[in-house]
């Protein structure tokens, strides 16, 4: 009798144990993200069907020649950008808690547990295919000169689109830093092709660490290209820094997907997010790859970040809306969709702030008016 019940409690203990493995392989099969890779190697955004959706080729060329060769001269933003002077602009050497210095565009110096580090740094002039003569042109000078950088100890690169992956400044920052350049899927070799010495590249959810500080790629909707024969080729991602205190997201460029949940979920809760707001407008031509304020601010709710560090506007002249919207339409949202503006940081060029207080009393604030 007593051997019965020895074997009945032992055939619980295994049914119990089987279900529980069952229902952590339905889990993960559940929250896995579907292939972002296809049979001929190239990269695709698994949550949009590309193909009924994306523009085609003509559009694209008679928007972009409307708009660079007709509509754009024509517009006067008359808008004066925030920036806090250069003489004020000393980011330490070092900083052993976090704080974030907005340059412009995507490019931040995040300074967090010792380490030094720069998402998608741009600091030429122009960006394109002939930097010099057919690129943007920058329309606000970077908020931290380059002299006044810190030893820069890693860079985060989020895809190769030339506003993202710029040459010259990779270039510098390989002959007077030699940082260690985290890259997504098929980007090391084009480094490594133009000198770097120092890349790790990751596919979304994989990650590694320097100095305690690790850097994990996540899924982010967007593409790649930097010629007519590479659509693709190359993935994209946002990057999440998880260090001793804080939780960093950097979305690099994306479109609005399922994928910010699944970022939370698995790697929250995220102290700072940095999102994009700009280049959105016309919808019809840039809905899939970029969001817009109302939608970053969704992705914002999504992550359960606890601030918004507002990037990608100002910059470059990359698309119709003006290039002082960004904010504002930022701001219009959150009245509508009840979150607090407080959460919202929108910098001026070169502003520091500590993560997550609020800034200190004597640095320079901006605000910006969205009625105008």
């Amino acid at each position: 009798m007593q051997n019965l019940y020895f074997f009945c409690k032992n055939i619980k203990i295994y049914i119990s144990t089987a279900l529980i493995l069952v229902t952590v392989v339905i889990d993960d099969q559940a929250n896995a993200d579907p292939p972002h890779r296809n049979a001929d190697s190239v990269f695709v955004n698994p949550y949009i069907d590309e193909g009924a959706r994306k523009p085609n080729l003509l559009d694209k060329v008679w928007w972009k020649f409307k708009y660079y060769m007709i509509q754009r001269p024509l517009v006067n933003d008359n808008f004066e950008y925030a920036v806090i002077p250069p003489e004020y602009v000393n980011p330490p050497e070092r900083f052993n808690s976090g704080a974030v210095t907005w340059v412009g565009h995507a490019t931040f110096l995040v300074q967090i547990d010792g380490l030094n580090i720069l998402t998608d740094p741009v600091w030429s002039e122009r960006v394109g295919l002939l930097n010099s003569r057919l690129g943007l042109q920058r329309q606000t000078a970077p908020g931290i000169p380059w002299e006044k950088l810190p030893p820069i100890d890693v860079v985060l690169i989020s895809h190769n689109h030339y506003d993202h992956l710029d040459y010259p400044t990779v270039m510098q920052l390989e002959q007077e830093h030699q940082p260690v350049f985290f890259v997504p899927l098929g980007l090391s070799d084009l480094l490594t092709g133009w000198g770097v010495t120092h890349t790790i590249e990751k596919d979304w959810w994989e990650g590694d660490s320097i100095n305690g500080v690790k850097f994990i790629a996540v899924p982010a909707q967007h593409q790649s290209r930097r010629a007519i024969h590479d659509h693709n080729t190359t993935l994209w991602s946002g990057w999440v820094i998880e260090a001793s205190n804080h939780t960093l997201y950097f979305a690099g460029d994306t479109g609005y997907f399922p994928g910010f949940k699944k970022i939370s979920k698995r790697l929250g809760p995220i102290d700072l997010a940095m999102m994009p707001i700009g280049a959105y407008d016309p919808e019809w031509y840039n809905a899939l790859y970029h969001v817009n304020p109302a939608e970053a601010l969704q992705a914002f709710i999504d992550l359960d970040a606890r601030y918004f560090a507002a990037m990608h506007w100002g910059t470059f002249d990359q698309s119709e809306e003006r290039l002082s919207d960004p904010p504002r339409e930022l701001l219009r949202a959150a009245r509508r969709m009840g979150v607090d503006q407080d959460r919202l940081w929108i910098f001026a060029f070169g502003e520091k702030r500590a993560i997550p207080s609020r800034l200190p009393e004597e640095t320079i604030t901006i605000q910006y008016d969205d009625k105008q």
